[in-house]
């Protein structure tokens, strides 16, 4: 599970590479129903605050990033709830609701014709 100094730093690159300066990003928040100062923003980029889901989402629309590419492969989360501390019960309801989501985005994914399913040679054949 990465840290929270790598996914902040990954946000400022990413405005960065925009030349978006922290005003014009929290502008654009405002258009997503986000009030965050310029200063709020500051904290997050440099690690001092974190992020909610909701707020993330919108930084990745306006920064024209997927949010994926903020995450290493093995993080979820359910680790990063486990790491902030929550009871047994909630990490298995958050289980639960990460399952729900990831089938929802796989269902959309063959919804939209973007699911490409692997051919495998049968295993006779491989033999």
């Amino acid at each position: 599970m990465q840290n929270i100094n790598e996914l902040s730093a990954k946000i400022r690159a990413a405005r960065e590479e925009k030349a978006f300066s922290q005003s014009e990003v929290v502008e654009k928040l405002m258009e997503y129903g986000i009030n965050m100062s310029r200063e709020t923003l500051s904290k997050i980029e440099n690690g001092n605050r974190s992020i909610s889901a909701v707020e993330l989402n919108a930084l990745c629309k306006i920064l024209g990033i997927d949010i994926n590419s903020l995450f290493k492969e093995d993080d979820d989360l359910v680790t990063l709830f486990r790491k902030r501390n929550f009871s047994e019960d909630t990490i298995n309801e958050i289980e639960k609701l990460q399952d729900m989501i990831k089938i929802l985005i796989y269902q959309k994914k063959i919804f939209n014709g973007e699911f490409k399913p692997v051919k495998n040679k049968p295993l006779w054949e491989e033999f």
